[in-house]
């Protein structure tokens, strides 16, 4: 969202899929952040600042667990995008990969919440510290299905796509991540 933002990549509000009802009716041009190659490239990016950054010693496992998780997007984008995701950022239009569940909204939601919790009851399962708040665990797990209704059955706000929907998910993606953060507090 953030190379949408600065003008790099881009999706656009495409009005066939918003007509049909699928979810998320954009067409995407985002082959950096969305690639897997990207995704490793960003992620150990990202790994090597937070390890040399963070006031915690942090070692090359912890390195190595954040960049793995950075490219396990592209794994789990592969059953939900329709043909627009890519091994590379030059992978040619003709060899994109998805499955293309975005076009049935119901099919999107039931996979993308059953994914999330079994993550989420795994993550409470080796974290006994959060499985003893099950109002906070219950409260981030409620919270989080709803915003994955607001992506499945809701609709785009607008049509501009740059300066308000990428913002909009942007901030779902990053208020997640800090609602995510408060199980362990």
């Amino acid at each position: 969202m953030a190379l949408n933002l600065v003008g790099v990549e881009s999706f656009n509000l495409d009005k066939s899929i918003q007509r049909r009802g699928g979810c998320f009716p954009y067409t995407n041009a985002y082959p950096y952040s969305h690639s897997l190659a990207g995704m490793v490239g960003l992620g150990t990016a990202y790994a090597a600042w937070y390890t040399y950054s963070s006031p915690r010693a942090l070692d090359i496992t912890d390195a190595a667990a954040i960049a793995a998780m950075s490219a396990s997007h592209f794994f789990l984008e592969l059953p939900g995008h329709r043909h627009d995701v890519k091994v590379t950022p030059s992978t040619p239009r003709s060899q994109e990969l998805g499955a293309g569940q975005f076009d049935s909204p119901a099919s999107t939601f039931a996979l993308e919440v059953a994914v999330f919790l079994s993550s989420l009851a795994f993550y409470a399962w080796r974290v006994p510290s959060v499985r003893q708040d099950t109002q906070k665990l219950l409260g981030v797990g409620a919270v989080l299905v709803a915003e994955q209704a607001m992506f499945s059955f809701g609709s785009a706000p607008t049509s501009e796509v740059r300066f308000v929907h990428a913002p909009i998910f942007l901030a779902q993606i990053l208020g997640s991540c800090w609602l995510l953060g408060k199980l362990d507090s």
